[in-house]
């Protein structure tokens, strides 16, 4: 074979092995980043098996005002409603070696999803309202900690309404107007 016909082959060979490494390198990192569950029901139907279910959950670190993840095993509860409950649990508990931007206490009296607009309302008890401690830093980051960590981890939720005690609220601090939905903001997130 004359080099005239060798060179092209092998450099079009090199290109071809090159790109086909990027390929698989780039499918390879993407496959590790997601840890979000992958449940193959919807709301309302009920799990075929019990299993376990790893979620990222993210909280507020000490420094940079970003959120970082901590990967807990959820039991695969019957309906996909509780796993929206056990996950708000998890986030309204906090985590002892991060800071929850969620007062102490606030629990969520209810929750239902209406699916025609990938929506979640969550309906807090009172306490929410008489505990916040104010600001608009202080708002902001309990906002996009739950409606974030909600979106990311299950991803029929586009965002997220806020009730408290079955009713809408205007403000939790008089910053931020928490009458319409909340859409993630996952540039909070340290690492997705």
């Amino acid at each position: 074979m004359s080099k005239k016909i060798l060179y092209p082959l092998l450099a079009l060979a090199l290109v071809f092995f090159i790109t086909s490494l990027a390929v698989f390198i780039q499918s390879s990192r993407s496959a590790k980043k997601e840890i979000a569950p992958s449940v193959d029901t919807q709301p309302g139907e009920e799990f075929k098996a019990s299993s376990f279910i790893k979620f990222k959950v993210f909280f507020f670190g000490e420094s940079q005002g970003l959120m970082k993840p901590v990967v807990y095993e959820i039991e695969r509860p019957r309906l996909k409603e509780e796993l929206y409950s056990r996950l708000l649990d998890i986030m309204l508990r906090g985590d002892k070696n991060f800071i929850s931007p969620v007062p102490e206490g606030v629990k969520v009296r209810s929750l239902y999803f209406v699916a025609e607009e990938n929506l979640l309302v969550l309906d807090f008890g009172d306490e929410l309202t008489a505990r916040f401690g104010g600001g608009t830093t202080a708002e902001m980051e309990f906002v996009y900690f739950i409606v974030d960590n909600l979106c990311f981890n299950f991803k029929e939720i586009k965002k997220v309404k806020f009730l408290v005690m079955g009713n809408p609220i205007k403000t939790l601090g008089g910053h931020l107007d928490l009458e319409s939905p909340f859409y993630p903001d996952f540039s909070y997130f340290d690492e997705q």
